[in-house]
């Protein structure tokens, strides 16, 4: 009995760890795999839960960074934007570096195209 007690109070903390650190990038602006026609004006970036930012940097295919004013987050919040200088015609890859509410160190990434 004691050894089902210890065996479903170890899958009850790495279920209740894998829930609470499932934080993700729900939705952003330039989507994922977008085509756009003109540079977009801002960045935006929304989260299923609110996340801290650590990094997140913007750089073209050769990997060329595109300075836009980020800096890390000290306020928890789920949704994030930024302005974004005028770019050039390029394929651009957004990272992203975020924690969680537990501090749980979450990466994601995605691009889009400038045509």
């Amino acid at each position: 009995m004691k050894a089902l007690i210890k065996i479903l109070a170890v899958i009850s903390v790495v279920i209740s760890s894998a829930v609470f650190a499932h934080v993700n990038l729900e939705k952003s602006s330039p989507s994922d795999n977008a085509m756009l026609m003109t540079s977009p004006e801002e960045l935006t970036l929304k989260f299923s839960k609110e996340v801290r930012l650590v990094k997140v940097s913007l750089k073209n295919k050769q990997g060329k960074k595109v300075k836009f004013g980020f800096q890390p987050s000290k306020e928890a919040s789920s949704e994030f934007s930024w302005k974004l200088p005028q770019l050039a015609p390029a394929n651009y890859i957004v990272d992203v570096t975020f924690l969680g509410k537990d501090g749980h160190k979450m990466k994601d990434k995605f691009g889009f195209m400038v045509h």
